[in-house]
């Protein structure tokens, strides 16, 4: 480039300035950093070093009463700390039995009400089973009901005047002609015989008296229990044999040859309140009434014999050798009772009494029955009833044939007439010049013949309990009777001589 030129002579110019200026600027900074590091650093330092070694010892004292108490305070917090712990871990161990019983009670509340909803259901699904099951049976009774009846009208017009055609028969035809149903949850004591249509082992007892004890049963004798029918309001009657014949009981005489297993009355139930008192009194003062839950009347009869054949079988049946049923009109010759009883054979499979003599249905009167009731022209054999002895061996087949047989009025033609039958059991009739029953008092040298006999009134009761006394104590006037083949001979009889009874 050319070094005369004029643009770069003003540039060298221009530089030479600018230089001059910088450095001019750099020396007064310089200058200015000199000044300040002199007058205000360099004494702040000094300062600071004399006052650090001033403070350095109190330093020194205070580290170490400090790192003293720190060590302390590390061992009181480190202690705190473990209390703390340990009282947190104790709150917990609470909290957590608190819950976990919380939890139990709540799980336990849970069960029950689920127990209890499971429940609930159980018994609504049973109750709705029961019911659709009481539907049905009460569809299967209208139907089974409606089917009968029609077999009762039809076998009613074949039957009229045709000869009774045993047990199973009259069953089915009074089981048609009353609708009869059988009894569901009533277990039957004899499966055989069919199903439960009475309910007679569910009779209950509002007065009773003790159950037979062995105590009062001898082994090496015979016992009896004696059974007298009445009514409720016949309180004469009941006083009249208890001042009778019931007496000759207590004879020690009889204690060596029978004993006595029991006595009682036998009764139903009463209407009237007062009654019902005197009954409850008398039961008090003597201990020898049975009252069975049962309306008494007359046509009810056979449900009444039913009672009495259930309390025995309960309470009685496997500590009596025979049981002597008789009405509270009847008298009994207690000396023959024990000889019958002493001379007979309590296993027999039979009863004993004397035979009714007319078996023809009466269609009007108290012991009148309908043509729909019995529409046959006879009845089977069977005993006039107010004095019947049994062995105790037939009191279970005859009751569990009261509980399968439908009843009927006349009680001594139902227990030993049609029933028998299905018990088997065997009707014995007295038979020659003795007999377990007649329907007519002997005269006083007669009463050797009978076991007992019918009586009309206490009169007669009393009669005949002076007349059996006169002549076992000999005091009767000398009884003669004919004797030998031809009737040619006499001979004076001996009241202490025993009597046999014969039956067929």
């Amino acid at each position: 480039m050319n070094s005369n030129n004029p643009l770069s002579s003003r540039f060298k110019r221009w530089n030479r300035a600018h230089f001059s200026i910088t450095f001019t600027v750099l020396l007064i900074v310089v200058m200015c950093s000199s000044f300040y590091f002199i007058h205000f650093v360099q004494p702040a330092t000094e300062n600071y070093q004399q006052g650090n070694q001033q403070l350095r010892p109190l330093t020194n004292e205070t580290t170490s009463s400090g790192v003293n108490c720190q060590q302390m305070s590390i061992s009181t917090i480190i202690t705190d700390t473990q209390n703390v712990s340990f009282q947190v871990c104790q709150n917990e161990k609470i909290n957590l039995s608190i819950s976990l019983e919380t939890e139990k009670e709540s799980h336990r509340k849970t069960n029950a009400t689920l127990i209890e909803q499971i429940k609930l259901c159980q018994q609504q699904q049973q109750k709705n089973q029961t019911d659709s099951l009481r539907k049905n049976n009460s569809n299967n009774s209208t139907t089974i009901t409606s089917f009968d009846r029609k077999l009762f009208n039809y076998m009613s017009t074949f039957l009229r005047d045709t000869t009774y055609p045993g047990v199973e028969n009259y069953t089915r035809y009074t089981v048609a002609r009353l609708g009869m149903s059988h009894l569901a949850g009533i277990e039957p004591l004899k499966p055989e015989y069919g199903p439960v249509i009475n309910n007679v082992t569910l009779l209950r007892y509002p007065l009773t008296i003790s159950p037979c004890q062995n105590g009062n049963v001898s082994i090496k004798q015979n016992s009896v229990f004696i059974a007298v029918i009445s009514a409720p309001g016949n309180f004469d009657k009941r006083n009249t044999i208890r001042q009778t014949w019931r007496n000759h009981l207590k004879v020690d005489y009889h204690n060596s040859s029978m004993s006595l297993a029991g006595f009682a009355f036998i009764l139903g139930l009463t209407n009237h309140n007062e009654t019902q008192i005197k009954i409850k009194e008398e039961a008090t003062t003597y201990g020898d009434v049975i009252q069975i839950e049962m309306a008494d009347f007359y046509r009810n009869l056979s449900l009444k014999v039913a009672g009495l054949f259930n309390w025995l079988y309960k309470y009685c049946h496997h500590k009596i050798d025979f049981l002597f049923k008789v009405d509270d009109d009847v008298y009994v010759n207690v000396r023959n009772l024990v000889q019958f009883v002493k001379s007979h054979n309590r296993s027999a499979q039979s009863i004993y009494g004397l035979s009714a003599v007319n078996l023809f249905p009466a269609r009007g009167g108290k012991w009148g029955v309908t043509m729909e009731e019995w529409p046959w022209r006879d009845y089977p054999r069977y005993f006039y009833g107010p004095a019947v002895i049994f062995p105790g061996r037939t009191i279970l087949p005859l009751l569990a044939a009261f509980q399968t047989t439908p009843l009927m009025p006349i009680d001594d033609l139902y227990y030993s007439g049609i029933c028998i039958e299905k018990a088997n059991v065997t009707i014995r009739c007295s038979i020659n010049s003795t007999s377990v029953f007649t329907m007519v008092p002997p005269v006083a040298c007669n009463v050797r013949l009978y076991v007992s006999w019918l009586t009309s009134s206490a009169n007669q009761m009393n009669h005949s309990h002076w007349n059996t006394e006169d002549f076992y104590h000999n005091r009767t006037q000398q009884c003669i009777i004919v004797a030998g083949t031809n009737g040619n001979s006499n001979m004076t009889i001996d009241p202490n001589e025993p009597v046999n009874f014969y039956f067929e």
